[in-house]
């Protein structure tokens, strides 16, 4: 393994790190605000499920298309426009709510037009990190975006719940819009892409060029399981926010206001899991990096549903381990999408991603509603094992072994979209099971 000292970040990284902060703040804020909104005219957590489903089926439907339609045109200036149309929806829920709408409606018609805006983002954003990030810095800059999005996350949780209290909803509003005007400044200040790269329009147009250069350079990387092994976090995401809430207030009989403390202890846990990934990674390589770190919080899961002060004791660890594993998924991915693909194959992840963590959430309640909530978090720590291992073992001996090496496979350039495309072969896979979910 190379012991040679990473490039320092350039001025793209030093951007997109706290935009990614400032996104996930925003995002979380808006989800906050909107569910207390729907709630409080309703009454009823059905109708808050509605608002998840608004917000989910836009990005299961069409990520893989705006997916492609990163890799044809500039992903600088797609994210930019996303994130302008996403402050203008976030500032029109207040205005429309102050000209009398109805809440319901507002915030469904409002999330549902920023779930569109973030189909398009999340690719164009994962797209430009591979166009501007070098390599080398790929799995630094992974690293501090998992602590910006933990922290975005953990600031968005506790700053909505005192504002509502001190201010009301409609402040949350307006402050959500303005976090995304912020982003769009910041990734504008990015600049364009610097002269002599090839733009991803261009790269698409000669790719087929590149058709039998890059079957004579040997196997594609395997773009699906990995693709797979980055997915299993949204599993856990939406599974373990929705089981965590009915342990601590059903089966614990505790308040709510230990859920603030376990998002704080979780972002705690978080911010130590740059330094265990490099430590881990340097060691192990990526892929086994990342197998560890689900392993690892499956067995904490499990811990966790004991008891209260149990669970309170193992979140911060649970924190470090998911994240570790999360930071190490997406940097393999990253590493092996092509970056002409990136946006198709980041794209078809997160379709797949929300598709199977939806199914994924649907069947453990079913199991929690029919037995007791710990079984819900058996089950899912089962899950995670499961498919972690399964996958991982399904990948190349040829690149596990390159991956313990520390040398995991760069992506050629990739041939148009075509049949006897491996990388396109393999990710359309991601496309057909998130439509089958």
């Amino acid at each position: 393994m190379s012991t040679t000292a990473p490039p320092k970040a350039n001025k793209a990284e030093r951007l997109l790190v706290p935009a990614t902060f400032i996104t996930n703040l925003g995002n979380g804020i808006q989800l906050t605000a909107a569910s207390y909104l729907v709630f409080t005219a309703q009454n009823t957590m059905l109708a808050v499920s509605w608002l998840m489903i608004a917000v989910t089926i836009p990005q299961v439907a069409l990520s893989v298309y705006f997916g492609k339609l990163v890799d044809r045109f500039d992903r600088r200036t797609l994210a930019v426009t996303s994130d302008l149309v996403s402050g203008v929806a976030a500032i029109g829920l207040p205005l429309w709510l102050a000209l009398g709408g109805e809440p319901s409606t507002v915030s469904y018609v409002a999330s549902f037009v920023l779930s569109i805006s973030a189909a398009l983002f999340f690719p164009a954003s994962n797209a430009l990190i591979k166009e501007r990030i070098p390599e080398a810095r790929l799995a630094k800059f992974n690293g501090n975006s998992e602590v910006a999005i933990q922290a975005g996350s953990l600031a968005s949780a506790a700053l909505g719940g005192w504002v509502i209290v001190w201010t009301g909803v409609d402040a949350l509003f307006y402050f959500n819009s303005a976090t995304f005007f912020v982003s769009a400044l910041m990734l504008f200040a990015i600049g364009r892409r610097p002269a002599g790269s090839t733009s991803a329009a261009a790269a698409a147009a000669t790719a087929a060029k590149a058709t039998a250069a890059a079957k004579a350079s040997g196997p594609r990387p395997p773009l699906a399981r990995l693709a797979l092994l980055y997915a299993i976090g949204n599993i856990v995401i939406i599974t373990g926010n929705s089981i965590m809430l009915v342990l601590v207030i059903d089966a614990f009989h505790s308040n709510t206001g230990y859920l603030g403390i376990v998002d704080a202890l979780f972002g705690i846990g978080a911010l130590a899991a740059p330094w265990t990934f490099g430590k881990l990674s340097a060691k192990s390589g990526l892929v086994k990096t990342a197998l560890i770190g689900y392993l690892v919080w499956a067995v904490i899961l499990v811990t966790e549903s004991l008891h209260l002060y149990a669970m309170m004791a193992a979140i911060p660890f649970a924190g470090i381990t998911f994240c570790v594993a999360r930071i190490a998924a997406r940097t393999a991915l990253m590493k092996a999408a092509p970056e002409e693909r990136t946006g198709f194959v980041f794209g078809a992840t997160n379709a797949f991603g929300l598709a199977a963590g939806t199914a994924a959430v649907t069947g453990i309640s079913l199991l929690v509603d029919a037995t007791k909530v710990q079984y819900g978090f058996y089950a899912l720590s089962a899950l995670v094992v499961v498919v972690a291992t399964a996958t991982v073992l399904a990948l190349p001996k040829s690149f596990l072994a390159a991956s313990a090496a520390g040398d995991e496979p760069a992506a050629a350039p990739a041939p148009a979209p075509a049949a006897d495309s491996a990388s396109d072969a393999d990710a359309e896979v991601l496309v057909a099971a998130a439509a089958k979910s």
